[in-house]
């Protein structure tokens, strides 16, 4: 049923914010139906309504413009946040475009070419070159890395100072100075001059061994912290670290058993699924320029791995023995993971050993 012109006129003047309903209209509640109404209005019916001025007009413009952008092909993807064409032709036609309504000289950030977006199927304009597969830099160019050959300037070293016999032995080993002394004060003036000779603005930071010392025992506390109790025994001051990487396995889906005695070692862990035996061996066997924690006096441990040269020849006749009966051995010093720095890395850096063997095994099988 269609309303009189000037009945429907009446009706507008008269509804107020409180009237829901009005005949033949839209509610006023809605603004988005209100403003679809206003642009699906014919002139006549517009100037029925009130709009004369210039200035309605425009705004009236405004909203069919942003009723046409939001509708036109090319929106804004929810996956990459880009404005996207839905085929390739608008996005030659908005390329040209876009070309044509340049002005002045070509910037670095003005549209270039169009690309097939991999995120969300699209297309879209971008301001980059293509890449040819070539260095933008020509070998005339092209950068040098540079390196650093001058060393880093040192601003302290460790000075040993052991009492081994009747001597006295002193060793820095950042200089590869060694030598003996009749007494500790010799000794330590000794150093003294040769830290003057070298750098005077180097200091020296005396440690102090003597062969009465346990070097077993000065490892243990060294490992477990001068605060904790322990003994010469591996698990007494390793405790803490093993534990770690077996919490490590453990969490990430590896079942094992802790000091089989039925394999020589005994090893640390064992992976009976995965025929792998970890080994954590202790830094007393290494050479100290290997080892991170450069804390034991050298000539002490020179002499200590000399008496247990046979033990050190045993445990690796033991292992190559699992070798050959089909184990996968990973071996580790201690000193790997005892900077809390790179601990974490270490850890996963062990954890992915352990997931290569398993894999291979997984392959072989």
């Amino acid at each position: 049923m269609l309303i009189p012109v000037h009945v429907r006129d009446v009706a507008l003047r008269n509804t107020t914010k409180t009237a829901d309903v009005v005949v033949g209209l839209p509610s006023v509640h809605s603004n988005t139906m209100w403003q679809n109404y206003m642009l699906s209005i014919s002139d006549v019916e517009r100037g029925v309504m009130g709009i004369r001025t210039p200035k309605q007009k425009s705004r009236l413009f405004q909203q069919r413009q942003r009723t046409w952008s939001q509708n036109k092909s090319s929106d804004i993807s929810s996956a990459c946040g880009k404005a996207r064409f839905r085929t390739e032709l608008d996005a030659k036609i908005a390329l040209a475009s876009v070309q044509r309504q340049r002005r002045g000289r070509v910037r670095d950030k003005d549209e270039k070419r169009y690309y097939l977006c991999p995120q969300c199927h699209g297309y879209h304009l971008t301001s980059k070159p293509r890449y040819s597969g070539k260095s933008r830099y020509s070998e005339k160019d092209k950068p040098v890395a540079r390196v650093n050959t001058v060393p880093a300037k040192l601003k302290g070293v460790s000075v040993f100072i052991e009492h081994i016999g009747e001597d006295w032995i002193y060793t820095i080993p950042e200089f590869d100075a060694y030598g003996k002394a009749a007494s500790q004060e010799e000794a330590k003036q000794t150093v003294r001059t040769i830290m003057n000779f070298v750098d005077d603005s180097i200091t020296a930071s005396f440690r102090y061994y003597s062969d009465d010392q346990n070097i077993e025992l000065f490892y243990a506390q060294q490992v477990a912290g001068s605060q904790n109790s322990c003994t010469t025994e591996k698990p007494s001051y390793m405790e803490p670290l093993l534990r770690q990487l077996r919490s490590i396995l453990f969490r990430n889906g590896f079942r094992f058993r802790k000091y089989d005695s039925r394999y020589p070692g005994p090893p640390d862990i064992v992976l009976p699924k995965y025929r792998t035996m970890v080994f954590v061996d202790s830094c007393l066997w290494h050479d100290r320029q290997e080892c991170c924690r450069k804390a034991l006096p050298p000539e002490s441990q020179r002499i200590w791995q000399e008496t247990h040269i046979d033990e050190w020849r045993r445990m690796v006749e033991e292992r190559q023995r699992l070798i050959d009966e089909g184990w996968t051995v990973l071996s580790y010093w201690e000193c790997r993971f005892c900077d809390n720095r790179k601990r974490a890395k270490r850890l996963n850096s062990f954890l992915n050993d352990v997931r290569s063997v398993a894999n291979d095994l997984g392959k072989s099988s």
